[in-house]
Order: structure tokens, then C-alpha cells, then sequence
């Protein structure tokens, strides 16, 4: 069998470019990176509605009322239109409301998209939610909006195996950042005849028409395979007054299960937490109903969070059983776009709608009563 390398020289010469491209990172400094817009500017629609990310984080300067801010389970679960038309309604003046989620789970993208957001925008009520979904997972975008030459402080007091983790992804995403300099992306229009990635996918109108949210018109069943969307509106004895707001004098409608995420999670969470302190704004975590825990009498959470993050934060939900009650399986499957793995479904246009129509009255409250409008 031949050498891999025909010298002690070439053999040198390799392992020195190795080091020069794992050491990259350090050696191209924050001023010599391409605009941090470049991040959302080279994806599509496939991996999540970035180029509304882009134009809502980088374009757009009007402070925003609510955010709702994470994962897909939130970007399919609250009817944005909605909550901004009757905030509107309550503050006499047009409101403005946004979704601003991604594909994949985790509070480190919660953080360091968090920071390009506030960065740019002031947001008055920040609504994310506890990850529940796939915590163990890393979020295979981390190489697009980790830089180390922007978020190296991101990794003080993490353990050295997640520290390198993040640094890798800095290493996978530099080529493209290199390009960028010599080429910038050009984004991807938000608004065109032609239906994006999502909404074929998805059978949604385009999500930048809807402030961000997706509304799908999407089936499900038991199996996890698809079915066909028809109209269904639950006829329950569910109201507004049944959503439960957390307080340690008052922890009525929770339980707490003690089974916190992972330390590189809180690590990040804590930091989100930080970020909206330092930013001025109000954090609600609200919870999104899951199928696996439809007939809970309880809002289960990992833990009680405002004591995890050290910081005020408001925990909103609507015990599930009460949320659904009433309603056979069949139709509890005819709010839900998918059954995923246990605890991936996401709502579809029904549970959308019945959901957010609950539960909005319990965030404007909070709006009106803890931020200076």
C-alpha cells in the first residue's frame, strides 16, 4: 500500500494547512467577516423562513409589541395575525406583532438569533417556549449563525466538549464566510408568484404574509402518516379563563418534573434570559400543547424556570385535558399537522386557531400590565 504523503515535507506542508484552516476562526477577527445578514441572506425557505428573519431582523426598525420567538413548534402553533389584530384593537393604534422562529430546537439559536434581533429591534414582550423536542440534539444551522468572530463570549463557562462543538461549526462555516466577502448573497425574494419551499411543502400561504406564522392545512393520524385537512372547529367548554399563569404563591395548573435540560442548554437559556434582561424586555414562556400530553390534567415543565434562569419570567399554558376536553381521538388528530416523534407535532391551521384564540386574551393582559406602551 502506497504512503499517503510521497515526503516528510508534503506530509508537513498538509498538517500545516490543517492548522491554518482549524485556526481560521481565531485569526479572522469580527471586522473582517462579512455582514452578519450574510448568515440569513444564504439560506432559503427549505430550512425555515429565513429570508423573513433576514428582512424582519436587518431591514425592519419599528419596535415591535410581541415576539414570538423559537423553534417551528411556535412558527405552526400561534396565528400571529390574530394576536396583532386584537392588540391592535386593545391599544387603539396598529399593533405590531411578529413570529420570528427556525427549524430545530435549542436555546443556543434562541440566544444568538435573539441577539441579532435585539440588536436591531426593540421588543417590548418577548413569548418562546421550553424546548421540548429533541434537547439532546444539535441544531445542524449552528455553522450559519455561530461566528466565532461575533459570539466567541458565547462560550465562557461551557464544558470543553460543547465549546468545541460550537467551534467546529465556526470551522465549517468559514469557507461560505470567506465567499461571502468576494461574492454577497443576494436575498431570496419574501413575496413572489411563484410559492415557496414552505408553502408547497406545508400547504400554507407564505409565511411573510402571515407575519411569520405557519398555517397549514395539513392531516394527521395515529400512525404519524398524513391526512387530508378538512375545517374543523372544536366545540368545547374550554375559555380563556382556564389558562394557568405560574407564581410561586400560585403554582395552581403546573407540575413540575425536575428533569432540567442539558447544562449546554441552560448554559444558553440563562444567556437568552440575560440578553432580556440587559434589552428591556418582558420573557414569557408559554406552552405549546403536544399531542403525547393531550390528556394531561396538568401543564407539565421540566422545571421551575424563573428559579433556573434567575430572572422574571412569566409561565403561561392551558392544562391540557381542560384544552381538549371532550374530544375523541379522531378529532383530537384533526388539530395536528403531524404526529412526528412524540414529541414533535406541530398544530395545524385548526389547533392554530383554537388555540391562540384561548390563550391571547392571557398575553394581552400580560402586555397591558407589565410594559410601558
Amino acid at each position: 500500500m502506497r504512503p499517503a504523503f510521497s515526503s516528510t515535507t508534503s506530509a508537513a506542508a498538509f498538517a500545516l494547512a490543517l492548522l491554518f484552516l482549524m485556526l481560521l476562526p481565531v485569526l479572522i477577527k469580527k471586522a473582517w467577516l462579512p455582514p452578519r445578514e450574510q448568515s440569513y441572506a444564504i439560506q432559503g425557505w427549505d430550512n425555515g423562513p429565513y429570508p423573513w428573519l433576514r428582512q424582519q431582523i436587518f431591514e425592519e426598525t419599528n419596535d415591535i409589541d410581541i415576539a414570538f420567538v423559537g423553534s417551528s413548534l411556535m412558527m405552526w402553533g400561534i396565528d400571529t395575525p390574530y394576536v396583532q389584530e386584537k392588540l391592535s384593537a386593545e391599544l387603539g393604534r396598529p399593533a405590531v406583532v411578529r413570529s420570528l422562529c427556525w427549524g430545530g430546537t435549542g436555546y443556543d439559536a434562541l440566544y444568538l438569533i435573539g441577539q441579532d434581533l435585539l440588536k436591531h429591534r426593540k421588543v417590548r414582550l418577548l413569548v418562546f417556549y421550553d424546548e421540548d423536542n429533541k434537547i439532546n440534539e444539535r441544531n445542524p444551522l449552528s455553522c450559519i449563525w455561530f461566528r466565532y468572530g461575533d459570539n466567541a463570549e458565547a462560550l465562557a463557562g461551557l464544558a470543553v466538549k460543547e465549546k468545541g462543538l460550537l467551534y467546529f461549526a465556526a470551522i465549517i462555516g468559514m469557507p461560505r464566510n470567506l465567499l461571502n466577502l468576494l461574492r454577497p448573497n443576494l436575498p431570496l425574494e419574501l413575496y413572489s408568484t411563484k410559492p415557496n419551499y414552505m408553502e408547497v411543502q406545508y400547504q400554507t400561504p407564505n409565511p411573510a404574509t402571515r407575519l411569520g406564522s405557519v398555517s397549514a392545512e395539513m392531516g394527521c393520524t395515529p400512525s404519524g402518516e398524513g391526512a387530508t385537512f378538512t375545517w374543523f372547529q372544536p366545540r368545547t367548554a374550554a375559555s380563556p379563563a382556564d389558562v394557568c399563569l405560574y407564581s410561586p404563591t400560585n403554582p395552581a395548573g403546573f407540575q413540575f418534573l425536575n428533569k432540567p435540560l442539558p447544562e449546554w442548554q441552560i448554559h444558553f437559556a440563562k444567556k437568552f434570559a440575560d440578553l432580556a434582561g440587559t434589552s428591556g424586555c418582558e420573557l414569557v414562556m408559554l406552552k405549546i400543547p403536544l399531542l403525547d400530553t393531550a390528556r394531561s390534567s396538568v401543564i407539565r415543565e421540566r422545571a421551575v424556570w424563573p428559579d433556573v434562569l434567575q430572572h422574571q419570567v412569566k409561565m403561561v399554558g392551558i392544562p391540557p385535558a381542560r384544552l381538549f376536553a371532550g374530544l375523541s381521538e379522531e378529532e383530537l388528530y384533526r388539530l395536528y399537522a403531524n404526529a412526528g416523534h412524540i414529541n414533535a407535532s406541530h398544530m395545524n391551521r385548526n389547533g392554530q386557531e383554537y388555540f391562540t384564540r384561548l390563550i391571547t386574551p392571557a398575553l394581552l393582559k400580560i402586555y397591558e400590565t407589565s410594559t410601558d406602551h
